[in-house]
């Protein structure tokens, strides 16, 4: 079952990234918080480079991992990827383990909060994680019960938890996507350095 998780992953970035092509090139403001500190936004309300400071495929704690029962989602576990108008991410991708629930990469983005704001209005919630600013958006409109992205602040972007939940997955298909990536990030978001 493994094998069909990472066909749809590689689908939900890529849709994600074809997603962002049909978005205006207004300005956004940034939030105040940890990301308000170094203001390099491009004219999209993009950061012109993808964070520092903290590299979810080695600075994730295995023990966090192990809590949701994940392992990784595709061979080399890389979740890297370019979309238009500069957009950028970096992370790793993981499953849950047997292919019977969600998958998830988790990714550090140029993409900041305020352009999610400004570009996606599916089911958006705003909320804190480990005080730090949070957003969480169905991106994709065919499949918004199953997909959801949840960016959290960070200097110079956001700390994307990108899921994808069938509901044929046995182990988590019934449960809301957007809240089993909030519980996630709750666990995750903590092991973040204050100063990133």
């Amino acid at each position: 079952m493994r094998s069909t998780v990472r066909p749809v992953l590689a689908a939900g970035l890529v849709a994600a990234g074809f997603a962002l092509a049909g978005c205006d090139s207004s300005a956004a403001n940034e939030a105040e918080g940890p990301a308000s500190a170094t203001s390099t936004l491009t004219e999209t309300g993009l950061q012109i480079a993808v964070p520092s400071g903290y590299d979810p495929c080695v600075d994730i704690p295995q023990s966090v991992l192990d809590s949701e029962d994940l392992v990784k989602g595709v061979a080399d576990n890389k979740a890297d990827a370019t979309g238009p108008g500069g957009t950028e991410w970096r992370g790793c991708a993981w499953a849950r383990a047997g292919g019977d629930g969600y998958a998830v990469s988790v990714q550090v983005t140029n993409v900041t909060i305020p352009f999610v704001r400004e570009h996606y209005s599916i089911d958006r919630r705003e909320f804190t994680v480990a005080g730090r600013p949070a957003i969480s958006v169905r991106k994709n409109e065919t499949r918004s019960s199953e997909v959801c992205s949840i960016n959290i602040e960070m200097r110079g972007g956001s700390l994307e938890f990108h899921l994808d939940n069938p509901a044929s997955n046995r182990d988590t298909g019934q449960m809301d996507t957007c809240q089993l990536g909030v519980t996630f990030a709750e666990k995750v978001v903590p092991t973040l350095p204050s100063n990133v």
